[in-house]
């Protein structure tokens, strides 16, 4: 009788540790596979993967070659030689529609990681230091749909209030995943919580009138959080230079999430 419970004993102990081994495998092939590009969410907007143009908005990273329609850091110094400030979202909406047309793209993608200093110097979140982006832009001429990427369940659908803010946003949990994904700049059309399937339309882009997407030009934010924020609050869109490394431990690149995206 105490072989048999001894034997027992280890067979249990056994099967805890191969089941151990299979969450760590599982673990680790997920951070593999999210690492090297391997996951296949699809686009949260129509034609996203084939039809995007990169934008460089760190000045400091803007060469000669750029063409003055793409050249931020020119196009940002004409409006202020006409005492005209850029960082309106009306005239931030019509630079981007211009490079939109004249481009031939659909949308134009602002950079994970990127230094912004220049253009948030005016702004609470450059004077406070956070310069470093910690999310994906996309930026568009339309008011596009907006479609989840994965089965999921929407968790948080709410509204943050003030210019320069959020405005209207969906929080998204993948299914069978421990991590999130946040889409800011929405419209009042935007989905409750509820489950979602991938592909099903869940909210609209918003405007910058009636700050109904925080008052910026027309884009969706993607950010990917490891943890939701707290109650009340929303994650940083930013970082500081000196904490970068850390929050995008918190905050990592989108683009690993998404390996079908092809940006130009």
């Amino acid at each position: 009788m105490v072989i048999g419970l001894i034997v027992r004993s280890l067979v249990d102990i056994d099967s805890t540790v191969a089941l151990q081994s299979r969450l760590c495998l599982n673990s680790a092939l997920k951070s593999f596979c999210y690492y090297y590009g391997m996951v296949n969410f699809s686009a949260p907007l129509e034609e996203l993967f084939d039809n995007s143009k990169r934008l460089i908005l760190d000045f400091s990273k803007i060469d000669a070659n750029i063409p003055d329609n793409e050249n931020f850091k020119k196009i940002f110094q004409d409006f202020g030689n006409k005492n005209v400030n850029p960082r309106l979202p009306e005239i931030r909406q019509q630079i981007n529609n211009n490079v939109i047309e004249t481009t031939g793209f659909r949308y134009l993608i602002g950079q994970y990681g990127e230094d912004r200093t220049a253009m948030l110097s005016d702004t609470p979140a450059g004077k406070a230091g956070r310069v470093m982006h910690m999310a994906i832009d996309i930026f568009s001429k339309n008011l596009e749909s907006v479609f989840s990427p994965c089965d999921g369940t929407i968790v948080k659908s709410d509204y943050e209030e003030g210019f320069g803010e959020y405005g209207n946003y969906l929080i998204i949990q993948p299914a069978n995943e421990d991590f999130y994904i946040f889409f800011g700049h929405l419209s009042w059309d935007r989905s409750k919580t509820s489950k979602i399937s991938q592909g099903q339309k869940i909210a609209q882009l918003g405007d910058y009138q009636d700050n109904e997407n925080g008052g910026w030009s027309r884009h969706l934010h993607v950010q990917i959080l490891k943890e939701l924020p707290n109650e009340e609050t929303t994650p940083n869109g930013y970082s500081t230079k000196q904490e970068f490394k850390r929050n995008s431990e918190k905050y990592p690149d989108p683009l690993k999430y998404f390996s079908e995206w092809k940006l130009q």
